[in-house]
């Protein structure tokens, strides 16, 4: 190993700092002959935890800067620590929340998907028609990938989870949107979950009759 292996090497462990944190991955995949129902927890790192957790105390820091510093209240100081800093604070125990306790889950039925995040709050259920969903396809294969662009995508990490719920180990087109899903699959399972989605597009949609 040369110089410049050994230097892309050592920056490579280096940035494997960045990725650690709680190790909650558990995905679940449950197809049947016409359906199917999949789960993956949400991703996180030690450095997006503490964050994050660091960012909720804003929610007193009105309190904390009256009382310390016998500061007097006036309009400003309303805004800023009884406004702007309880929003931030929402935003950030939000993001936590979800570091620590979220999931997401995909179903599809009679020829709708639909993908949920659970664990927090304010989210927003996503629903497709599954015919318009084009291009399933794995989001990048971390194999094929340099040592180079491996130690920026470690250094990414916690940006994107600073301010993304999904990272998007599988992405398919929608009506010309991109739709990502999933947080951190193996190889295979991302193949799995893509091969049970063409599976049930290629099949008819069974009609409900009502009596």
């Amino acid at each position: 190993m040369n110089i410049k292996n050994k230097a892309l090497n050592f920056q490579y462990q280096y940035s494997r700092i960045f990725t650690f944190g709680l190790n909650r991955t558990k995905y679940v995949c449950l197809p049947k002959s016409n359906s199917l129902f999949a789960s993956n927890n949400s991703k996180n790192t030690f450095l997006a935890l503490g964050f994050t957790l660091f960012s909720c105390l804003l929610f007193f820091s009105g309190f904390i800067e009256w009382y310390t510093n016998e500061t007097q209240i006036t309009t400003g100081f309303i805004i800023v620590f009884f406004v702007v800093h309880p929003i931030v604070a929402s935003i950030g125990l939000r993001q936590f929340l979800w570091l620590i306790n979220g999931r997401q889950e995909l179903r599809i039925e009679n020829g709708i998907m639909t993908l949920t995040k659970k664990g927090t709050f304010l989210t927003k259920k996503q629903t497709f028609e599954l015919e318009h969903v084009e291009n399933v396809r794995n989001e990048i294969q971390e194999n094929s990938l340099s040592t180079y662009d491996k130690t920026l995508r470690n250094i990414a990490l916690n940006r994107k989870l600073l301010f993304s719920h999904i990272m998007g180990e599988i992405i398919f087109n929608y009506k010309g949107k991109k739709v990502k899903l999933f947080n951190e699959l193996t190889e295979n399972q991302k193949a799995e979950l893509i091969t049970e989605i063409n599976n049930l597009k290629e099949k008819p949609v069974a009609n409900t009759v009502y009596n």
